[in-house]
Order: structure tokens, then sequence, then C-alpha cells
């Protein structure tokens, strides 16, 4: 009891502190961003390049005139710099194969001489397809959350028991919650690979499962009549699974709070970058409410 009354104290102490703090910060080596992915769209892919930014904030540095692409079992594709610093996109229109393992290659030069940066990323196989989605209220576990509607996917699993499934929900064609991956959801299915998801079977032992749910008291996922509601499927590899994993349990400025190391990273050489690579495929689905 002591102890609970010693960290109460500290809190009560902090919290009602107002004058505003500033540590002395030692900044450290300036480390590259690397925000990457090949996916099985025919589309001009993206990687963004920069530095990270000084301790206490201000507008990342972005890096120009880098030499990048990307090479698969078969080809190589270069990127070329767009408008905005930083931004690289492929030459051409291309799509991601399954089982294709594919290989980032960054190079660029500064006042502290050359560098040279990569990575690699296998495209897991996605679902057949979604064969449907519905919207109704979200019940988990026979709990029903008072104003929450739940998105149920109803589709044909994989038979890898290693498949990690992200999902994203749109609204008329607009993300619920922009473009942070803080608001996508993760699942597995572990040892039910393989089964029909949110069919008879899982609904007989489990119950059928929300991916996804909308809070209909935030003005941002409100439904009404007549509106399209889009679920994106993804089968995205294990590291990017717990890179995402890892940015939603560190977000938040409270200093006293998150996790106590820097966010894993699949960018090479170890230690000089941060950031994800990833390789994966989309599925998606739409209904209208």
């Amino acid at each position: 009891m002591k102890k609970t009354i010693i960290l109460l104290s500290a809190i009560i102490g902090l919290t009602a502190c107002t004058e505003k703090m500033r540590f002395d910060a030692v900044e450290g080596e300036r480390l590259v961003g690397v925000s990457a992915s090949v996916t099985d769209e025919y589309i001009r892919h993206e990687v963004i390049l920069s530095f990270t930014e000084p301790f206490y904030g201000g507008s990342p540095e972005m890096i120009s005139n880098a030499i990048v692409f990307v090479v698969d079992d078969l080809d190589t594709v270069w990127y070329e710099e767009s408008d905005m610093p930083g931004y690289y996109y492929s030459q051409n229109e291309y799509a991601g194969v399954p089982n294709h393992n594919y290989h980032l290659s960054i190079d660029f030069n500064d006042d502290n001489g050359s560098h040279h940066f990569y990575s690699e990323s296998t495209m897991n196989e996605n679902v057949e397809q979604i064969d449907s989605i519905r919207v109704k209220p979200f019940v988990f576990n026979a709990l029903e959350i008072k104003d929450m509607l739940g998105v149920y996917p109803y589709f044909q699993t994989t038979d890898n028991p290693k498949t990690y499934y992200m999902t994203r929900v749109k609204i008329n064609g607009k993300d619920i919650g922009g473009d942070t991956l803080t608001i996508c959801s993760l699942f597995e299915t572990y040892g039910y690979a393989g089964i029909y998801f949110n069919g008879p079977f899982m609904a007989s032992i489990a119950g059928e499962f929300p991916v996804e749910g909308l809070n209909q008291l935030d003005s941002l996922q409100v439904l009404h009549p007549g509106d399209t509601v889009t679920m994106d499927l993804w089968s995205i590899p294990r590291d990017y699974a717990h890179y995402i994993s890892e940015i939603a349990s560190s977000a938040g400025t409270n200093p006293m709070m998150g996790t106590p190391s820097n966010v894993r990273t699949n960018i090479y050489p170890e230690g000089k970058a941060v950031g994800c690579f990833h390789a994966s495929s989309l599925r998606q689905c739409s209904v209208i409410y």
C-alpha cells in the first residue's frame, strides 16, 4: 500500500506542474527514414526518403538525387524522383507477384560521403477473394458495444497459419482515420487457417468476428443510408505486422509513457535507418449501407 501511495503522490506531483520543462537532449546521429512498398496493384509504386527529425521536432529534411531501384526474381524496376523532394516513383506502372522476393536498393551522396541502404521482402499469398462484407451492430464474445457498428467480412482463408492480415475501411472512398498506420487492424487465423472466415463453423466455435469498428459518435465514421463501405484486406509479411504493432503501441507525446526503444526496422545497415519496406497483396470488397 505504501508503494501505491508513493506512486500516486508522484503522479499527482507531475500532473500538477504548470511550468514548461525542456530537456537538454543530446542529438544523436541522424538516421535515414524509408517508407517503401510493392503491392500486386498495377500502379507506379512509391519510395519516400528523408532524414529523421530533431528531438524537438521540425520538418524532416528530404533526401534528393538518390539512386533507387527494386529487383525481383526476374526484373529490375528503376525509380525516379518526382517534383516533391524525397518522393520517388517507379518509372512505369507494374504489379508485384505473390511468392516473389523483392530487394530494395538506395544510394545517395551528401556532405558525409556515400551511403547505401537495402532491404528485402517476400509477397505472401492472399485470399482468392472477399465474397462479401456486412455492416451490423458490433458484437464480440457475445458483448455488444453501444454506438458501434462492426464490419464483418466473409472469405476463404489461406492454408498458411502464419498469414498476417491487415484491414482498413473507407466510407465513400475516404479512409476513416487518414493515412496513419495506427488505425489499421491486424489479425491472424492461427490454428483455424483454411477455414471460411465468419462462416458457420467459425461462428459455432468462436462467434463471428468484426475486423473493424465504426464509432457512430465519431463524425468521420457515422454511416448514413446509401453510404458505400469499402474494406481493404492485405496479406502482409510478419516483420511489417510487427512494425505496425510497435508504431501503434508507441504512439503519443507523453515522455513518461510508451515503449523505451526504437520501433524495429528491416532497413539495413543496422542502426543507420528507420522505417520499413514490405511487399503485400490486396483484396477489396464494398457494400452499400
